[in-house]
């Protein structure tokens, strides 16, 4: 009787390969895209969060400092004070002192956006609203000489932009938006496509919200919530 050979393993054919090739890419575009998605949403969720608590913190700021807002460096030398992220450093849980290493991490943990690659702590993820820090001894803008250094002489603090997303400007840690005349002026200041086709704008009553630029800054529909007295017109999505 013949002998019976052993079994061998089958191998793919060419057909075969190509076709399992195919899939897997079929796969691949399937599912790089969605991961991306979600590492996208979760960096946005570290970025509102962190923006909520610099909200926060200076809501307690303000109540120690009889509703006063922090400075940035706009004035805030002039008038020998700390700038806003300096001032609101015990209000986030930092208090002491820090060397140039446990700086950097505390910069890059609470004022650092996790959709901005610099890790240089002289390049701010966010910056302040100038309006808040306004002096008519010294600047030149809309409503002079009103003031709106308090938390309790803001007409709307719901509608009023605190802190957004600004792009990589050295020791930009506010906006001059008292400047600002057209729809460019606040999309060369703002990071407004950081999260796709929007950019995070805290709100001063404390809440975030993700817009796009012309919904927060477009002088042609009389839209600017930067501008405390005329912040309220924000059109939503």
């Amino acid at each position: 009787m013949p002998r019976s050979l052993p079994h061998s393993r089958r191998a793919f054919t060419l057909v075969e390969l190509l076709v399992t090739v195919a899939i897997l890419g079929v796969l691949a575009a399937l599912i790089v895209p969605a991961a991306n998605s979600a590492l996208a949403k979760g960096r946005n969720i570290v970025s509102v969060s962190r923006l909520r608590q610099l909200g926060a913190a200076t809501q307690l700021y303000a109540q120690d400092h009889d509703g006063d807002f922090p400075r940035s460096s706009h004035s805030a030398f002039r008038r020998r004070q700390p700038a806003w992220s300096i001032a609101l450093l015990p209000y986030l849980g930092h208090d002491g002192d820090y060397s140039n290493q446990q700086a950097l991490q505390i910069f890059n943990t609470e004022f650092r956006d996790p959709d901005d690659a610099s890790t240089d702590p002289n390049i701010w993820s966010y910056a302040l609203n100038v309006y808040f820090e306004l002096d008519p001894n010294y600047d030149d803008y809309d409503d002079a000489p009103a003031q709106w250094n308090t938390i309790y002489n803001l007409p709307r603090p719901a509608a009023t932009v605190l802190l957004a997303e600004c792009k990589p400007v050295l020791n930009g840690d506010h906006f001059m938006c008292h400047q600002w005349h057209g729809l460019s002026s606040a999309q060369n200041a703002i990071d407004h496509q950081r999260h796709g086709k929007t950019s995070n704008y805290l709100f001063v009553d404390g809440h975030v919200e993700s817009l796009a630029v012309e919904q927060v800054f477009n002088p042609e529909a009389d839209i600017n919530s930067f501008h405390p007295n005329k912040a309220g017109s924000v059109t939503r999505q």
